[in-house]
């Protein structure tokens, strides 16, 4: 005789499977591994700034040079020099901050939570890191030259006064400009609370193309309602240039935030490696940066400047081609210091 099953029965088995699978572990995802900043100004050695965030907004500080791997192109590149946050030496950073005074930064003392906020983010800043500020209303202006003395800093913001329009890519690109001739581990940080009316020499795009022309990222902060705020072309300005984009409604949220900002700047880790080129060849290099616990590497490009050399080398009829013209190029001065010189008729009595 066959038994019939309790449908209950048989459902509650069911269930019973679903809450046993469900409680299987979930695998842990490893840390990220976020490119900040690629530099070649010490060709052929290549520095790469990097960050290890966990998936709890955490960062790793103490991982090794055993723990890491570069690729540039598909070549694995020995590392030279390694260093982490967690060094007895100090990480400076170099920084300039942008910040709006424009007369909307009078709203909700805006102005004044700007003040604070930054000093706040000096004291969280590495020992030895060095800042600058560009000012930015109707008017560009560096009101406060690179310093390691946080207090110039401090004088310099504290002494702005909100009033005029927002010139806000005239003063990004200012900024970048100053970090043109410095060296290291460098970003911009710059902030407004509304559009930009005023600029007259760059726009969102040309902004991008100069902080990728010299390989910089630029955090960029909105100050407010997203109504008033570019939102779109603030988080492309920063995506694009390997930034973070930040959104502050109010006060408390900006000081949080510029907390944060320099918290990660203390987290950055970075390795030295030779490139392959051995001369500066006008090429773009692709780069990976490998960590033993992150499911992907981090990725980024460096630009060599120079001229760009096929991978054949160059054909002889072009280098026949190139010694002409440097023959031709100095045959004047040639033809004139083989011409005899006539003697001038002596003087009259």
């Amino acid at each position: 005789m066959t038994r019939r099953r309790d449908p209950s029965m048989i459902f509650g088995l069911l269930v019973a499977l679903v809450a046993t699978g469900a409680a299987d572990p979930v695998p842990e995802r490893g840390p990220e591994v976020i490119v900040t900043q690629p530099d070649e100004s010490k060709f052929p050695e290549i520095t790469v700034y990097f960050e290890l965030k966990r998936p709890d907004g955490s960062f790793v500080l103490d991982a090794t040079r055993g723990d890491v791997r570069v690729v540039e192109g598909e070549s694995e590149r020995p590392i030279l020099r390694f260093e982490a946050p967690e060094t007895l030496i100090a990480r400076p950073t170099t920084i300039v901050l942008v910040v709006d005074h424009s007369g909307s930064m009078k709203q909700d003392d805006r102005i004044g939570a700007l003040k604070r906020a930054v000093a706040t983010f000096l004291d969280g800043l590495p020992r030895g890191s060095r800042v600058a500020v560009v000012a930015f209303s109707g008017e560009v202006e560096v009101i406060c030259p690179f310093t390691e003395d946080r207090g110039r800093v401090r004088e310099a913001v504290d002494a702005l006064e909100a009033n005029g329009g927002t010139r806000y890519y005239d003063a990004v690109v200012a900024g970048l400009e100053l970090l043109q001739g410095q060296s290291g581990r460098r970003a911009v940080l710059a902030l407004t609370d509304g559009q930009d009316t005023l600029s007259q020499f760059a726009q969102l795009d040309g902004a991008v193309a100069a902080a990728r022309r010299l390989n910089l990222p630029v955090h960029t902060l909105g100050l407010g309602d997203e109504r008033e705020i570019a939102v779109d072309a603030l988080r492309k300005l920063a995506v694009e240039t390997r930034g973070q984009h930040y959104l502050a409604r109010d006060a408390a949220q900006l000081k949080n935030i510029y907390e944060e900002i320099a918290r990660r700047l203390g987290s950055s880790f970075s390795l030295t490696y030779e490139t392959d080129r051995k001369v500066p060849d006008g090429t773009l290099r692709p780069i990976k940066i490998f960590y033993r616990e992150a499911e992907k590497a981090g990725q980024t490009a460096v630009f060599i400047r120079g001229m760009v050399v096929p991978s054949a080398g160059w054909s002889p009829l072009f280098l026949a081609l190139l010694a002409g013209l440097g023959f031709l190029a100095i045959l004047p001065s040639l033809l004139r210091s083989r011409t005899p010189k006539v003697a001038s008729p002596p003087a009259g009595p």
